[in-house]
């Protein structure tokens, strides 16, 4: 059953691109109306929802913080989404795991690992055969960069999950990440017309915006952590690269987008670098603990 639930998850946060394309929002827009439609969902599934106000401060500020990363990841991969194609903001997108590995020595302390070094070289070349090949227009480009750009945001967040001292109960992390994301976006979607552009979109639009709100983000973030204490982490991991592969399918069949030999085997680079690299973390990890 818990299988069944990530494949279910992993399918719908592959869709969100195709989603993006067929809501004529801005980026930031998209992503404010993101969190801010999962709230209610959220809320619901918070288990002591007297107690939100009783956390430990610092706990809260740091959630927060991630949350207000989340937000502007989001703001990028939905730019990438828009400007580029999807299977190339999705490849780019997932270089995640590497900015992670780069990162870990300084944050976290972490010793690298020759096998690390690898992938982190194998994953470049990657990224160099898929930017390399993409078309040379601005807005190709530009899409390009903001999906990498949200690929950092999100390994800055997982170091900070890391290193956090105390962890929340899921649901209610997300809560106040949501609410975060929210506050941290108001700004700059008030003077841009929300309200106008929500009353001018058609009924597909904003039944595929409350969709990407409370399906795509409340209710699969829900089913997402709760596999969590019931599966393997290394099963976790391997399920994790069905997302980047609906993604890609999905652009190809519905969307009618290619990619070149060159960005195909770069996508198999990046993809199979990270997903060997994920694999040898998980098992060394065990390895650890078993001689502790």
């Amino acid at each position: 059953m818990n299988k069944i639930k990530l494949i279910i998850v992993m399918m719908l946060w592959g869709s969100i691109g195709l989603f993006t394309r067929y809501i004529p929002l801005s980026s930031i827009q998209l992503a404010f109306c993101r969190s801010v439609i999962a709230l209610p969902i959220l809320i619901t599934l918070v288990p002591n929802k007297k107690g939100l106000l009783k956390l430990d401060k610092k706990s809260v500020l740091l959630y927060a913080i991630s949350g207000a990363l989340i937000a502007l990841a989001w703001v990028a991969v939905f730019y990438g989404y828009k400007h580029t194609t999807i299977a190339s903001a999705v490849i780019v997108y997932n270089m995640c795991p590497v900015y992670v590995m780069l990162l870990a020595p300084f944050v976290l302390k972490e010793k690298g690992t020759i096998t690390q070094t690898i992938v982190i070289g194998v994953a470049f070349l990657g990224l160099i055969l898929i930017v390399g090949n993409s078309s040379e227009n601005s807005g190709s480009m530009s899409g390009l960069l903001m999906s990498g750009v949200s690929g950092i945001l999100y390994a800055i967040i997982v170091l900070m999950n890391r290193k956090m001292s105390v962890k929340l109960e899921s649901n209610t992390a997300t809560f106040i990440q949501m609410c975060a994301a929210s506050l941290v976006l108001l700004p700059f979607i008030i003077n841009q017309g929300l309200v106008e552009n929500l009353v001018s979109l058609d009924m597909r639009a904003l039944v595929l915006t409350i969709i990407l709100g409370v399906v795509h983000t409340g209710i699969a973030y829900n089913l997402y952590f709760s596999t969590y204490h019931h599966m393997k982490s290394i099963d976790i991991v391997v399920f994790s690269y069905l997302e980047p592969v609906f993604g890609i399918l999905l652009s190809l069949v519905i969307l009618g987008e290619s990619l070149s030999i060159a960005q195909w085997l770069g996508a198999l680079l990046i993809l199979g670098s990270t997903f060997v690299g994920e694999i040898f973390k998980q098992t060394n990890f065990k390895k650890q603990k078993v001689k502790a």
